[in-house]
């Protein structure tokens, strides 16, 4: 649930401090550890290799010195405005920063609902498109183990004390929603064909028209594993068939996305989710809704229920969004400094050249698969195909994959490789960022000093009778950033810290 500040005139609490505030008890820290449920700190690290930006980062300099701005400029305004006031200017400021910034402007008509997380944005999606009608609403997402374990709750209405099942995800039977999901992996972790993921798609609507009355189709671009799917067009030809029941809502939480995608996404009418603590390496906890003036026009009207345990709030939503005035007229200060540092590394990404990025991505992706492919105690999952075919279509660098996931093998004396489950997998994980000199004394133990961050393990089914996960490397655009501005030696010292993380890796596989 957020965590309000209900005497912000008397005292403000650190920045380190407000960073952990108005979200859920995932950014809450461990007290012997000073770190959240993903494992960062909301200090900066100079000394920490940053690869697992599709999970969390690590807060940089530039996004925690942006945040603590903010919060001294707060803390000059607390005796002529009430708290209330100042956020509502402040997170006014942060909607407009954020469209300009992914040029934006131009779309006419588009609103933008700020809210504490991803999973957040889903449930307001869903209960947008619902609406107060008693109505049935069919909502069809990718498997869970791609997305998130809380976005089916979430687009069944939020989690409540009265559940039921259907399609396998867990809803709220209070409410007209219905969750369907489906698998984008197969036996061994491979990528499902994404022609029979369009199939069985196809099937669950045509199935499903005559019995619900709106269907909400989660298109994800991009997975935990970076996986896009279903295909746009498909979801599209959907929607042109059923024009009055089928919506599509983009779940681009990673945000690995160029301004011109999505620009083209909201274009067309769909509604679109971005965070600003994946890909752009702000810290947990800050997302947006973009809704599309033809979707715009007709929901704002709607009225909204709070809810116990929801964490938005009157300013979140647009001033002309006639539905949100029955929302708490509170404040996020939190949320408000979490999208502050955010938008600092948007600015510096918004700043270097779109060529100069594909660069960086594409001798990334080159050097970092040919390694793995040549790694004995690592197995690249299967790379998905990211052309969009859109109706406007470009070329960049989101067409390149960002995460690359792989499993992890011990090999033995007779090289036969045996996969690691995921409970072994997780231990190596939590061993990243952690020096573990002290404790080692065989030869090249040096590596062991090296502070990691990469992706937390996702699920990846059955290999060879194991249960197990892919950890995932990713480029954000903060890394993408620090290797251009610091020329060639820029884009070596991110190959090299690469190779390190993926030694350190190996080397816990291996020991």
């Amino acid at each position: 649930m957020t965590q309000r500040l209900p005497h912000l005139n008397a005292h403000l609490p650190s920045t380190a401090k407000l960073l952990t505030l108005g979200g859920d008890e995932r950014i809450e820290l461990d007290a012997s550890q000073m770190t959240n449920k993903y494992g960062r700190k909301p200090i900066p690290d100079r000394e920490i290799f940053s690869f697992g930006s599709a999970t969390a980062s690590t807060i940089s300099d530039i996004g925690f010195s942006a945040a603590e701005r903010l919060r001294q400029r707060i803390l000059q305004t607390f005796h002529g405005l009430a708290p209330e006031e100042i956020y509502l200017e402040e997170i006014d400021r942060v909607r407009n920063e954020f469209v300009r910034l992914c040029g934006l402007e131009h779309i006419r008509g588009m609103e933008v609902i700020v809210s504490p997380s991803g999973t957040d944005a889903h449930m307001l999606a869903s209960k947008l498109v619902t609406g107060s009608s008693v109505a049935k609403t069919l909502a069809i997402m990718v498997q869970p183990e791609e997305t998130g374990s809380g976005v089916g709750h979430a687009l069944a209405g939020g989690m409540h004390s009265s559940h039921r099942e259907s399609g396998g995800i867990t809803v709220n039977s209070a409410d007209p929603i219905d969750v369907r999901s489906i698998a984008v992996r197969m036996e061994g972790s491979r990528l499902r064909p994404i022609a029979a993921v369009d199939d069985e798609l196809e099937a669950i609507v045509s199935a499903a028209i005559t019995r619900y009355s709106r269907i909400l189709i989660v298109l994800t671009d991009v997975s935990k594993t970076g996986v896009l799917a279903p295909t746009p067009s498909k979801a599209l030809d959907l929607r042109r068939r059923w024009p009055d029941s089928v919506e599509i809502l983009v779940d681009a939480s990673q945000f690995r996305l160029a301004p011109k995608t999505l620009q083209t996404y909201l274009t067309i009418g769909c509604l679109v989710i971005v965070t600003g603590s994946k890909f752009l390496g702000g810290p947990a906890f800050s997302a947006m809704l973009l809704v599309p003036e033809s979707l715009a026009c007709r929901l704002k009207k709607r009225p909204l229920r709070p809810m116990p345990g929801e964490t938005c709030c009157r300013a979140d939503w647009p001033r002309n969004w006639t539905g949100a005035q029955s929302l708490p007229e509170t404040s996020n200060f939190g949320l408000l400094l979490r999208w502050e540092a955010a938008l600092a590394e948007l600015h510096a990404f918004r700043s270097v050249s779109e060529e100069d990025i594909q660069s960086v991505v594409f001798d990334f992706h080159k050097e970092i698969t040919s390694w793995l492919n040549n790694a004995p105690n690592f197995q690249l999952l299967e790379q998905p195909n990211l052309q969009r075919q859109l109706p406007i279509t470009h070329n960049s660098w989101d067409q390149i994959p960002t995460i690359l996931p792989f499993l992890l093998f011990q090999v033995d004396r007779r090289a036969t490789r045996n996969p690691l489950s995921a409970p072994q997998t997780k231990r190596i994980y939590d061993h990243l960022c952690r020096d573990l000199t002290t404790k080692a004394t065989m030869p090249g133990s040096k590596i062991l000093a090296v502070h990691c961050e990469v992706g937390q393990p996702v699920p990846c089914g059955e290999l060879e009778g194991v249960q197990v996960a892919a950890l995932r490397l990713c480029l954000s655009a903060r890394l993408i950033v620090e290797a251009i501005n610091a020329g060639e030696r820029g884009i070596e010292r991110l190959f090299e810290r690469g190779l390190m993380a993926l030694e350190k890796v190996a080397f816990l596989t291996r020991n």
